[in-house]
């Protein structure tokens, strides 16, 4: 079967060059969490709160992990006062989440360190070729058909 495309040692070049990129951003954001006390998956957890996700269903989907994950990462942020659960009030049964406002503030501080880092990265690239990155990023993002 003939693949249709760039021919394949471009290919293998570009998947090893996302991989690395994509390691090496993970590697400084997990230093950058680290500083501030928190793991990845937490930072996360921070992230999508703030964000609004506020059903524990919900982030185990996110984050694709078990929800008993979801379970042990929300204690351990609760015990940390960086985020509370709450009854629904619609429905008693479920919990909601939100961020204290320590939590809060660990979220804002960590986004800023984050795009700091990233930044850092980016300034490599003169500002045409930040553009035709985020551009080909956007490409290569973009859902098909979509």
């Amino acid at each position: 079967m003939c693949m249709k495309g760039p021919p394949t040692p471009l290919v293998e070049e570009l998947s090893r060059l996302g991989y690395a990129l994509m390691r090496l951003l993970l590697s400084r954001a997990k230093e950058i969490f680290a500083q501030e006390g928190v793991s990845l998956l937490q930072a996360e957890v921070l992230r999508l709160v703030g964000e609004g996700v506020q059903l524990p269903s919900r982030l185990a989907e996110q984050l694709e992990v078990l929800p008993s994950q979801v379970s042990h990462l929300l204690a351990s942020l609760e015990e940390a006062g960086l985020l509370e659960r709450h009854p629904d009030p619609q429905d008693r049964r479920r919990v909601l989440l939100r961020l204290t406002p320590k939590g809060e503030a660990l979220n804002r501080r960590l986004k800023e360190a984050w795009l700091q880092a990233y930044g850092q990265q980016l300034a490599r690239l003169s500002p045409e070729e930040l553009l035709l990155f985020r551009d080909l990023m956007r490409k290569l993002t973009e859902v098909e058909g979509g």
